[in-house]
């Protein structure tokens, strides 16, 4: 059966919402400090509400609970792996709670696989937020206005927005190729059902020709853009001037202080 949904991870969806509408910069910063206090607290409470927050501003912006679902089914296997492990070779020597395959699980592997698998999906929602609401060029933008102060001491801006302007829009592109291969060898006659070792085994052999075209295509954009005249380090202005009006002051101020007030309170 042919794969064609897209995934939404790089991919913008111009809609009209609060949050599409809001500067990138007022969504950057809160970001940021939640991949900081996320990295430092140790409660599930904190992941959960964080969840449940970021969840309901997808649903807000337009996305629907069914396209989410599909979207983050690749993402659910791996933080599914991700407890899996946990729940098997993490809190070892403590009670344990039953057997799994000769495994004792313990509940210090319990709470440490929730724990790990909730902060998991926090990060990839975080991301499927950022790059829903705002476009490639703007996130690049964004990323290039707020390290600006930081080339007085040889941080190359302009170099690191380029460098995430690209690493976004090739993420659909790249899935793009990776979907028509493995349609490619599905009327080849390749059987991708059965086990899931298998489909692994199999699905691996697609990687090959995708990391083939990934090289080419970089080699291509490479020469596009010297030959356009590109220089590092250049000073350059933007095409858009975004403006950081009262709503992206509010939404970033409050934010800000909301995930700081939920990461005291939860301990």
């Amino acid at each position: 059966m042919f794969q064609s949904a897209p995934i939404l991870l790089g991919q913008y969806r111009p809609m009209d919402s609060f949050l599409h509408r809001l500067d990138a910069r007022a969504k950057l910063l809160p970001v940021l400090l939640v991949m900081i206090l996320g990295l430092l607290t140790d409660s599930p409470v904190f992941y959960l509400t964080l969840l449940t927050a970021l969840i309901l501003s997808l649903l807000l912006s337009g996305i629907t609970i069914r396209t989410l679902a599909r979207n983050l089914k690749p993402i659910l296997i791996l933080v599914g792996i991700t407890f899996l492990y946990h729940v098997l070779f993490s809190g070892r020597g403590g009670e344990a709670v039953f057997d799994i395959f000769g495994f004792a699980v313990t509940y210090d592997g319990l709470s440490k696989a929730v724990f790990f698998s909730m902060r998991l999906m926090l990060f990839v929602v975080i991301a499927f937020l950022v790059t829903l609401t705002n476009s490639p060029s703007e996130l690049a933008e964004a990323i290039t206005s707020l390290l600006k102060p930081l080339e007085r001491i040889g941080v190359p801006a302009g170099d690191l927005g380029l460098i995430l302007f690209i690493a976004i829009r090739f993420i659909p592109i790249l899935y793009g190729e990776f979907v028509a291969v493995r349609n490619a060898q599905i009327i080849r006659g390749v059987d991708f059902s059965g086990s899931l070792i298998n489909r692994i085994r199999k699905t691996a052999a697609i990687l090959i020709p995708v990391l083939v075209g990934a090289i080419g295509r970089a080699d291509e954009l490479a020469l596009a853009m010297e030959a356009r005249g590109y220089r590092s380090g250049k000073r350059r202005t933007f095409f858009r001037q975004s403006v950081f009006d009262r709503n992206a002051w509010l939404f970033m101020l409050g934010s800000s202080a909301g995930v700081v007030l939920l990461y005291y309170i939860t301990g």
